[in-house]
């Protein structure tokens, strides 16, 4: 499976950020393809509107799930023959509810759960940096459980 995860910005400011997003590629690698890219926020729900493969948005208002659903989820997607997955990481305001509407309509896969493709780090406000490290330490998580690896121990 390719994962890719799309970001608005300019990249990756913060050394230790850096650090960790490259450290959990790094990490991923044994599992899948994984890939990291930075559009301008005005092109992000272009992105994620013609991206092959099942989307996700990460949004304020979407569904909250655990790791081990996640990696549930992950697994489901491989049965299916998924052979690409796309996150994309929203502002502090989400994306537009048309976008949202859109993916739901047009994924054709649920990827997370029955009538959802939106999913939520929970209530608190992210920076982008620290969002896109936290969706890679949780893909790598996910992976691990699948695996019965002693990481998510």
């Amino acid at each position: 499976m390719k994962i890719m995860v799309c970001a608005q910005g300019g990249g990756l400011k913060k050394p230790y950020n850096k650090m960790a997003q490259d450290e959990y590629c790094r990490r991923l690698e044994h599992y899948c393809e994984v890939s990291v890219v930075d559009v301008a926020s005005r092109q992000l729900a272009n992105y994620a509107r013609f991206e092959e493969g099942a989307r996700v948005l990460l949004d304020p208002r979407g569904q909250e799930i655990t790791s081990h659903e996640l990696s549930e989820r992950l697994q489901d997607l491989m049965n299916m023959g998924t052979r690409k997955l796309s996150f994309f990481i929203g502002g502090a305001e989400g994306f537009n509810p048309s976008l949202q509407t859109y993916i739901e309509q047009n994924v054709g896969v649920r990827p997370l759960s029955p009538g959802t493709s939106i999913l939520s780090f929970g209530k608190l406000t992210l920076p982008h940096e620290l969002a896109r490290v936290i969706l890679l330490e949780q893909l790598y998580r996910a992976f691990s459980i699948l695996k019965g690896e002693p990481y998510d121990k």
